[in-house]
């Protein structure tokens, strides 16, 4: 009855599982990423809630983006009217 669908996206480096917040470019985090991944060890930041993580990224680092969905079921609305006793 009232279902509420909700996707949170993560990225998991070397096994540490950070989420991120709905705003990030995901796209932009990726590139930044690889291009560290291409150079000397480089940290690369990451916004995490209300945290900024700093991340060393290596050629060996093991990265993976996913997002996960979560379903919750939502109460059901409350009609006030049944609950309020009148009676004057």
């Amino acid at each position: 009855m009232g279902n509420t669908e909700t996707t949170t996206t993560h990225i998991e480096i070397d096994g540490h599982d950070f989420v991120l917040p709905s705003s990030t470019d995901v796209a932009d985090l990726m590139t930044r990423i690889e291009a560290a991944a291409r150079s000397e060890p480089t940290f690369v930041d990451l916004a995490t809630g209300d945290s900024l993580t700093s991340v060393l990224i290596t050629a060996h680092s093991r990265v993976a983006v996913y997002l996960r969905r979560s379903t919750t079921d939502a109460p059901p609305p409350v009609d006030l009217r049944s609950a309020l006793d009148w009676d004057l």
